[in-house]
């Protein structure tokens, strides 16, 4: 009896030995767990990931920095489940400011904040953007650069209830960077194995303090990034250079990125604890580019508005302005004969003598983005 009852005590006395040695490791665990704290998707106090009823994934800036591409975006979607954004040329405004969709909805349906505060929407209306896109107007998230972030919290899963129904497919919280000191500069420059898109990204960040208990962080990014080309012959263009028409550029049409020229953005973030539980905070941004892209091929024989009327004949003008009747207005556009005697009348004019191989336009634009937000 007396050997069992040795036996049940060191037992117990083990089993209480192990328990405190297991403390510290709990405690640890539980204190890296709570290193990363979501201010997202909770109605009352802060909590953390592990804690979360929703899916929420916190990326933080070395990560998105590590990223191969130099654009936010393309970082994201290589980070972030259920993100796509694409690249779109000849989409209209779609291809200056890309859209991204979130859990296969539209932009406009995913909620975007820069320090837990709502993000403008850009000032376009995407058209011909891909589809889910098409009558959405979504925040421009590329003028956000990767180098002044200290992290993004993505909620993938519906939050319209809490945030609102702009929220349906989820929300993004950009946190910017709130060093108080330090700073840090980066270079990248790269293009495609094809010899195109060459780009260069400047970035730097410096972070001050403001008095003991506050700070300023400053960041920039510039940008240069030219277009690339993936495009092959038209079959109509090809069709007029088989037959005999020496003035359709090869390629006629250019599918690819647009070209972006002087891509400058600056961002400030600053706060100061006033104790008692209250801060002032103040952050902003400017952004502008410029963005030239292609756009859809002007035909010189077929395309209405430009060299036909409604009714498939050439668009003709009387350049005497007597309305003589020296000018036929029902020319078809086959009959080759009529045309090149329209060109030869002094009196006539049409489109084709300034575009004999019809013409591709350009879509460009200047593209500034600003926001103020302080407390």
């Amino acid at each position: 009896m007396k050997a069992n009852t040795f036996w049940k005590f060191n037992a117990i006395a083990a089993a209480v030995i192990a328990g405190s040695t297991m403390l510290p490791v709990a405690s640890a665990v539980a204190e890296e767990m709570l290193e990363e704290i979501v201010t997202m998707g909770a109605r009352g106090a802060p909590r953390t990931v592990a804690d979360s009823p929703v899916p929420v994934d916190v990326l933080s800036a070395d990560e998105l920095g590590r990223a191969g591409s130099n654009d936010l975006l393309m970082q994201l979607q290589g980070a972030i489940p259920s993100l796509n954004v694409h690249l779109q040329p000849i989409s209209d405004a779609a291809s200056m400011i890309r859209p991204a969709n979130l859990r296969g909805l539209s932009s406009d349906s995913t909620l975007v904040m820069v320090n837990g505060k709502r993000r403008h929407r850009a000032s376009v209306i995407a058209f011909q953007g891909g589809g889910v896109n098409d009558g959405s107007q979504g925040p421009d998230i590329s003028v956000i650069p990767s180098i002044a972030l200290k992290q993004v919290e993505v909620l993938r899963d519906g939050a319209a209830a809490q945030y609102g129904s702009d929220a349906i497919a989820g929300v993004i919280n950009f946190v910017l960077d709130d060093s108080s000191e330090g700073g840090s500069l980066t270079v990248k420059s790269g293009e495609y194995s094809e010899g195109d898109g060459a780009t260069t990204v400047i970035a730097g960040k410096y972070g001050m303090p403001l008095t003991d208990a506050g700070f300023v962080t400053l960041s920039f990014q510039a940008k240069e990034a030219d277009a690339t080309s993936r495009s092959v012959q038209r079959p109509d263009a090809q069709a007029l250079i088989d037959g005999g028409n020496t003035a359709v550029t090869k390629p006629a049409q250019i599918w690819g990125a647009p070209q972006i020229d002087d891509d400058i953005t600056f961002f400030i973030n600053s706060g100061l604890d006033l104790g008692d539980g209250s801060e002032v905070y103040m952050f902003a941004n400017y952004s502008e580019r410029d963005v030239d892209g292609g756009f859809y091929y002007r035909n010189p024989n077929n395309r209405g508005g430009v060299f036909t009327n409604g009714d498939g004949n050439r668009l003709i003008a009387d350049v005497t302005g007597d309305m003589s009747g020296n000018c036929p207005t029902d020319v078809d556009p086959s009959d080759t004969a009529a045309r090149d005697a329209l060109i030869a009348n002094p009196s006539c004019y049409i489109h084709n003598e300034q575009a004999p191989g019809g013409y591709t336009p350009r879509f460009v634009g200047n593209i500034t983005d600003t926001s103020f937000h302080s407390r």
